[in-house]
């Protein structure tokens, strides 16, 4: 039997998770026949075309034509946001405020119709563990946030409730990594240069990874799968180190670690990525495992950097030198 026409509307399907998304979006037990992406560039233009996606040319700014894709979709998957990582202005005046715009829009289209729109967020963003355990998708916004993204968090589940439609939340661990890309890609590719790599505080702290296939077929079960309002964390690992983590990078790349205490990094690094490298997090991923039947695959990040795609990545850099 033929699948019946099904279409998939992303907003940041050119980047890192949203291309995995593009591979994975027409498989099942997903069979999105149709996928359309907002695109800013003819770059974009060219690389959704290469991954058999439509390019829609528009920015989160584009509030009609996010309107009017997201109402012709079956379901939306929203990765993109305005927020800059890094940036030295805050999230409430810089990136929120245009986030939660687009939001509107998206909502504008999806009103009244119970289809689903899955927003990404990070579990970064919410509280450890005071005695070092798991937290899961119930624990507490951390009291003094790496930024306010959270605040978006709710905001597009009320815009779900309220506007009736299935609005959800994937909270993506700290380390997607996966395919030689993402944060660890950029960390090697600057060790290369510089010859070492940072830690802090000894690196002793535990963080959360998935792999970036993983990460994007979570999209793809949400909103295939969850309830409105629910929330689930994209984690599939939760007690590798930073001092775990980076070692294994400078294995393989041949150069050191670095250690910082935290004031040093918030000097050498500035605040916030200081605060990235310095930051418990072990968010539990069993809630995507049990509800949606979530199975990570993936190899795990120090397979990965060891023996996989950041040891390929390695073999590139050190070969360029």
């Amino acid at each position: 039997m033929p699948l019946q026409p099904k279409t998939l509307f992303i907003l940041g399907g050119s980047g890192y998770i949203g291309t995995q998304l593009l591979h994975l979006a027409t498989q099942p037990p997903h069979n999105f026949t149709t996928i359309r992406a907002l695109s800013r560039t003819a770059a974009s233009d060219a690389h959704l075309t290469a991954h058999h996606a439509t390019p829609i040319r528009g920015d989160l700014g584009a509030h009609a034509t996010i309107t009017r894709e997201s109402r012709a979709a079956d379901a939306v998957i929203c990765l993109a946001t305005a927020y800059t990582f890094g940036q030295t202005a805050p999230y409430d005046t810089h990136g929120g405020p245009e986030d939660r715009a687009a939001l509107d829009a998206i909502a504008a289209g999806l009103a009244g119709s119970n289809k689903p729109l899955a927003l990404a967020s990070g579990t970064l963003l919410y509280a450890p563990h005071p005695a070092g355990r798991e937290t899961d998708e119930t624990s507490p916004v951390d009291p003094h946030p790496i930024n306010t993204r959270a605040e978006t968090d709710a905001y597009v589940l009320a815009l779900g409730a309220r506007h009736g439609f299935r609005a959800l939340s994937v909270r993506l661990a700290p380390f997607v990594y996966g395919r030689g890309g993402s944060g660890l890609g950029r960390f090697m590719r600057q060790a290369s240069v510089t010859g070492s790599l940072v830690t802090v505080g000894g690196g002793g702290k535990c963080t959360t990874t998935v792999h970036v296939d993983d990460a994007a077929g979570l999209f793809l079960l949400a909103v295939g799968r969850g309830a409105a309002g629910e929330t689930f964390n994209a984690s599939a690992e939760t007690r590798v180190t930073y001092a775990e983590i980076f070692g294994a990078l400078a294995e393989v790349l041949g150069v050191e670690v670095v250690d910082f205490s935290e004031a040093e990094a918030r000097e050498r690094l500035g605040e916030m990525v200081a605060r990235f490298l310095s930051t418990e997090n072990r968010a539990s991923g069993d809630k995507a495992r049990r509800v949606l039947g979530w199975v990570p695959s993936g190899p795990g990040v120090l397979e990965d950097i060891r023996e996989g795609s950041y040891k390929v990545l390695a073999e590139e850099l050190k070969g360029g030198n």
